[in-house]
């Protein structure tokens, strides 16, 4: 709390002047500084509206991909069931006298080729489809994903193989069934789809070059955004420092105007008693009194008018 008991009316005015000033000085700052963040504000308000425009079209370009990768990966999976159906024709025109023997050394070859059980290659697969299916990828770490599964893939479609051969060794005899569809046109079929697959895969790649190259410019947007950003955080701090000062300012002044209204207070009140003083000796003196010396004299209990 300041004391200002000690100090005369006149530096007191003095004291309300300068920090009436300071206030005045303090006000104009900041409404300096208020015009000049307007007019970088309204920069940066095209800026974020255009890179927040261009970050939807990258998301719903994006989220166009998922029918393309589905389609892909219904059509590789029918391509892993031709090629199996492929294989098991090829196996069957080499004739049955040595059946056995060609599914036993087939096993085998699988098995090397699985390098691993069947759930274990499952659960790798199913792995690394999860992370094939995010939507936050870059390409090159799809495409990379991509040859990973398709190894995975052909390592399970193996090991599935591998021990399907293994129960017909016994059952051969039996259980081997009629093929509707000889060698030439599976392979023709698995050839077609491989196309298609390979066109759903373009077409993947293609959107994400698109998303790629919009990102590209939404981040021209923010990089120019937060340039802005570092030139009116300066501003900002300068007004509520300023802001702060005016507050600090207000408050001492409010003390001094209070004192300031005590002293005149004081001073009226004086002028009032003297005024009083002089009516009441005029009245003795003379008897005669103006309005003004009588409002006195009655506010002062001095004369009374009966009822």
């Amino acid at each position: 709390m300041i004391d200002i008991s000690g100090l005369s009316e006149g530096e007191i005015k003095n004291k309300v002047n300068v920090l009436r000033q300071h206030i005045d000085h303090k006000e104009r700052e900041i409404k300096n500084h208020y015009y000049e963040m307007n007019l970088h504000n309204k920069g940066a308000k095209d800026l974020r509206k255009k890179r927040d425009e261009l970050h939807d079209q990258a998301k719903v370009l994006r989220d166009s991909t998922s029918g393309y990768r589905q389609r892909r990966d219904e059509v590789n999976k029918k391509i892993a069931e031709l090629k199996l159906q492929r294989e098991e024709v090829r196996d069957r025109r080499s004739g049955y006298t040595d059946k056995i023997g060609e599914l036993k050394a087939a096993r085998d070859n699988l098995n090397n080729i699985a390098r691993g059980r069947l759930e274990s290659l499952t659960n790798a697969y199913r792995s690394e489809l999860e992370k094939f299916s995010s939507a936050d990828i870059s390409l090159e770490y799809e495409q990379s994903l991509f040859k990973r599964l398709h190894e995975l893939g052909e390592r399970v479609q193996a090991i599935r193989k591998a021990n399907k051969i293994h129960g017909e060794i016994g059952e051969i005899f039996g259980k081997v069934g009629e093929f509707h569809q000889d060698y030439d046109t599976v392979n023709a079929l698995i050839q077609d789809m491989a196309a298609e697959s390979q066109e759903n895969h373009e077409a993947m790649r293609n959107i994400y070059d698109e998303v790629d190259e919009i990102r590209s410019r939404a981040d021209e947007y923010h990089k120019r955004l937060v340039e802005i950003y570092e030139v009116t955080k300066p501003m900002k701090e300068k007004i509520d420092a300023a802001k702060k000062s005016v507050s600090e300012a207000r408050a001492e002044l409010d003390i001094y105007l209070d004192r300031m209204k005590e002293i005149q207070l004081s001073r009226d009140e004086r002028k009032q008693e003297e005024k009083h003083v002089a009516a009441k000796d005029k009245f003795n003196k003379s008897g005669r009194l103006s309005l003004e010396d009588l409002r006195l004299l009655m506010e002062n209990d001095e004369i009374k008018f009966g009822k």
